[in-house]
């Protein structure tokens, strides 16, 4: 409730604002961009050169700024939740999101900011990952389906490429605040302009929340309280999921060359529950990352030829400060009593540096041809790990009730110091066969250092098969690398493996895009997903290449712009699995999507969004019943007042809807999702 007064003197000037309101070109321009328009929007993720929608060798999809903004997203993960075939599942550790394409785990999904892969050598998508702030999003591109050819590892069942506002994109300044329930605030700020003949860009954000605290009746500790005859659980009890963000980013861009820096962090963030389902209201865990890119592009370095060129640098640290808690003070075992609780403190650090170069020929008639190539380095230098149970830095069990021993710099800490080099090599095709056919060919080759190579090709058949219909038909390889922790680190949980090889997909899509008037536009495709080498345990808990799965599927959306004021957009994605040991569970096999946005007034616009997701089967053995059906519904009222002032109020889950993620079977109803929240927030524009 405090928040809801808090928001306050936001909704009554919003409201008092309407009454000399000037007409915002801004909702105009989302609002009118004709079908057309949409299937000419320029994309580079498909080929790594520009290329219109229509023609994308690929299922992409591409959310703009405009797009986001209408909604009142603030995160990424709320951005993602409305594109086909995708469902971003909430982990009970920390809450993390992790976004999932086609059924398939979220490690097979590639996300990258301006070209950058947000993965890191032990933890894949990060420790502590909580999505990216929306203020700082120009565009999102997304491919459904592979993309090791262009990308390397991970991109097996989807590809996310965030571009940022930078030097040259950033048309006006800016500066907003938000406030919102869970007792949240939000401060951005964005510049654009020009500097002794440079352009520059400048972007950041500060926020803080207390976070979604779900009340949990039993958890992982409980039934262990009823065996030994303790009571040391935290539950009944609030699961703690704060945390505060800073997203810094700056860039300078001159002629053919551009210079990116950015930082980000995630401070003081409360992971809530431990892997195991256990409530930890001890951990405080931060993490930082910095990057900072030079790029050059030159589109006429040659005769028939263009040139670019990237060198990277990023560098990022992990730290659970005094957590992890995996088990709560007074916890007793077969082995004795731990005053303490078991205590898990992990620190790690990496740095890494990258080239790529390439360029397209287009020397060959109808050809337009890519080659090109790099090598990284990723080294993880700083592993650092302070237990009171398991195994100790001699090898043997350590006495319950002893103090935190040091495992760092031996074979029991979490990860191994070791430094990864990766070379690529990629060659690429697109034939212009004729007028309204084209076909896209080529492969990349990945060497890694510490497993050898692996390659990846891929092919597309793009036909405009009339005025109205385009149609595609594609097929592609990828893989993802074995982590650290699968290759390398010994837990009490499982054992590595340094013979394991990729996990390998292939993919076939067949994808329709049908223009049925000027102003809808439909989209069909069907696909199936085929995974081998999944990595799983065997009997003695050691890794191994144990799993193939296959799944197939239909996805389908249509836009509609029903008048000049109000716009309609929808999708629905079904996916079937075969029944083996890999099967997803966790996620939806169906779910449906459905956007209005209404400019009710020159200055106004109303948009709802629902998510719909379907019933979940649980694994055999799982002695829960079903997850049910449920459907999300959000709104977001924005007014603009001239060209200078913005105001909106949101409304997430406005139905306040129980809704449940999969989660540890020691949760026996599953993780509850947020209720019923609130946001309102004030933009100036200068």
């Amino acid at each position: 409730m405090k928040n809801c007064f808090v928001a306050m003197p936001f909704l009554v000037v919003f409201l008092a604002q309407s009454v000399h309101a000037e007409p915002a070109p801004g909702l105009d321009k989302l609002l009118l961009l004709s079908m057309e328009d949409l299937l000419s929007l320029k994309v580079k993720i498909s080929t790594n050169t520009d290329q219109t929608l229509s023609k994308a060798p690929s299922v992409v999809t591409v959310i703009t700024a405009e797009d986001i903004r209408l909604t009142g997203a603030t995160n990424l993960r709320d951005v993602l939740q409305g594109v086909p075939g995708v469902y971003v599942r909430s982990n009970l550790f920390g809450f993390r999101p992790q976004v999932t394409f086609r059924g398939a785990a979220a490690a097979h999904t590639l996300l990258m900011v301006d070209g950058v892969p947000m993965r890191d050598q032990v933890w894949t998508a990060g420790i502590f990952a909580k999505g990216l702030p929306t203020n700082m999003i120009d565009r999102v591109e997304i491919i459904r389906g592979p993309g090791s050819a262009l990308f390397g590892s991970d991109a097996s069942a989807g590809v996310i490429n965030v571009i940022t506002k930078s030097a040259g994109r950033i048309e006006q300044s800016e500066a907003g605040l938000r406030v919102g329930s869970f007792d949240t605030q939000a401060g951005w700020l964005q510049h654009g302009g020009s500097w002794n003949g440079f352009d520059i860009g400048i972007t950041a954000e500060l926020a803080h929340t207390e976070g979604y605290n779900p009340f949990i009746t039993v958890d992982g500790q409980t039934s262990r309280d009823q065996r030994f005859g303790t009571q040391v659980s935290y539950a009944p009890g609030h699961v703690g999921y704060g945390w505060n963000n800073q997203d810094i980013r700056f860039s300078i861009a001159k002629e053919n060359w551009r210079l990116l820096a950015s930082h980000m962090a995630h401070l003081d963030v409360e992971t809530g529950l431990s892997g195991a389902g256990v409530l930890d209201p001890l951990t405080e865990g931060n993490d930082q990352r910095f990057d900072a890119a030079v790029l050059y592009n030159n589109e006429a370095f040659a005769p028939n030829w263009n040139l670019n060129a990237e060198f990277r640098f990023y560098h990022l640290d992990y730290t659970s400060g005094n957590g992890f808690q995996e088990r709560p003070p007074g916890y007793t075992d077969a082995t004795g009593t731990y005053p303490d609780g078991l205590l898990n403190r992990m620190s790690s650090a990496e740095r890494g540096l990258s080239l790529d170069v390439g360029g397209v020929f287009t020397g060959f008639k109808k050809h337009a041809i890519r080659v090109g190539g790099g090598h990284s380095l990723k080294n993880l230098y700083r592993v650092e790990q302070y237990v009171n149970f398991g195994t100790g830095a001699d090898g043997n069990t350590l006495t319950a009730g002893g103090p935190l021993v040091n495992l760092s710099d031996t074979p029991y800490a979490f990860a191994p110091e070791r430094i990864r080099r990766i070379s690529h090599l990629y060659l690429q095709d697109i034939w212009a066969i004729s007028h309204d056919l084209e076909l896209t060919a080529g492969a990349r080759y990945d060497y890694y250092s510490d497993f050898g190579g692996t390659l990846n090709p891929r092919v597309a058949l793009v036909w405009q098969s009339t005025d109205r219909l385009t149609s595609k038909l594609m097929f592609g390889e990828a893989f993802r690398a074995p982590s650290y922790l699968e290759l390398y680190s010994q837990t009490s949980a499982n054992l590595p493996n340094p013979d394991l090889t990729p996990e390998r997909s292939n993919t076939w899509d067949l994808s329709f895009t049908y223009a049925a008037s000027k102003n809808l536009k439909l989209g069909l495709d069907l696909y199936q997903f085929k995974q081998t080498n999944i990595i799983g345990f065997d009997a003695h808990t050691q890794f191994q290449n144990i799993g193939n799965r296959t799944s197939h599927g239909i996805e389908f959306e249509a836009k509609w712009q029903a008048t000049k004021t109000l716009r309609v957009a929808g999708n629905l994605t079904q996916t079937e699995e075969d029944d083996t040991a890999f099967r997803s569970y966790s996620l939806p096999g169906r779910k449906a999507y459905l956007r209005t946005d209404w400019r009710f007034q020159p200055n106004w616009n109303w948009n709802v969004q629902a998510n719909w997701i379907d019933k979940r089967e649980l694994p055999l053995g799982d002695p829960r019943a079903p997850m049910k059906a449920y459907t999300l519904v959000d709104t977001t009222v924005r007014y603009l007042h001239g060209a200078d002032w913005e105001f909106a109020a949101s409304i997430r889950n406005l139905f306040d809807e129980d809704a449940r993620d999969y989660s540890s079977s020691s949760i026996p109803n599953n993780l509850p999702l947020p209720g019923r929240s609130v946001q309102a927030e004030m933009m100036y524009k200068f």
